[in-house]
């Protein structure tokens, strides 16, 4: 299926990004102050390298694996890509209660809606959770339990409906440089790398991050933790209560294609 997907590449016009913070460009923000992100980064190189590109990127910050479905889908599925990316289930795993068996069917009819309408499809396994965040040893081991299981399920509906799997999580660099302010999301830095980790995948090229039994566990002081409970945990805790989400008001900065030259 590799071999056949990367055949298929020569006539890729049109690219779809779909999914959530990470894919919105959240911790990478432009000129103007607007996200900017690994899909916008990962869509410019494949427009210098084919001269042009159409590309419409559909993420909203926020979003679990069912919301990406029940509203990102339908739209791509009108542009007609040759090529799109899915990248969810952190909001899922955030959630309290992990429904495996519910985001297993969501995947495979993310993937395979787009896979049936005849594009080449790129996911991503994600980052272990708590790599960034200054959490204690035990709260991150309980993170990074929900996160394999989480990734598992990716994998196995990546491998089941013939998607190509970024691997994230077997990849952790452990430079401080990868993370936003906020911990939670990557840096411009870190946004560039999974841009050239994508590529490198569509071109079945190596990765070029670091080997994650070289991965450093460092652990925070005290006030560290403190302060990032305070800027990152309180606001997410309130619009819990509240039952609002960081969505609320957001809409897809990319909806239809922007066509990209070098």
């Amino acid at each position: 299926m590799l071999h056949t997907a990367l055949g298929s590449l020569g006539g890729v016009s049109r690219f779809v990004a779909l999914g959530d913070s990470l894919t919105e460009g959240i911790g990478d923000l432009d000129v103007a102050g607007r996200p900017r992100g690994w899909a916008d980064r990962f869509a410019t190189m494949l427009a210098a390298e084919r001269g042009e590109l159409s590309y419409a990127n559909l993420a909203v910050r926020g979003l679990t694996a069912g919301q990406v479905l029940d509203t990102q889908l339908g739209p791509a599925l009108a542009l007609r890509p040759d090529l799109a990316s899915v990248v969810v289930g952190m909001n899922d795993l955030m959630r309290p209660r992990l429904d495996v068996g519910r985001l297993r069917t969501e995947l495979g009819a993310l993937y395979g809606g787009l896979t049936a309408a005849g594009a080449v499809v790129l996911t991503a396994t994600l980052p272990e959770p708590g790599i960034g965040v200054p959490v204690s040893p035990g709260l991150r081991a309980g993170f990074v339990r929900r996160g394999r299981r989480l990734n598992e399920v990716i994998r196995h509906a990546a491998a089941e409906q013939g998607v190509l799997c970024l691997d994230l999580a077997r990849s952790r660099p452990s430079s401080p440089e990868i993370w936003s302010a906020d911990r939670l999301h990557p840096s411009a830095h870190g946004h560039q790398l999974i841009a050239q980790e994508f590529h490198a995948l569509l071109h079945d090229r190596p990765s070029t991050m670091a080997d994650p039994l070289h991965s450093k566990q460092i652990v925070p002081a005290l006030g560290e933790q403190l302060r990032w409970i305070a800027d990152q945990v309180g606001p997410w805790l309130w619009r819990r209560i509240t039952g609002r989400s960081s969505s609320t008001g957001v809409t897809a900065k990319l909806p239809a294609y922007q066509l990209l030259r070098p």
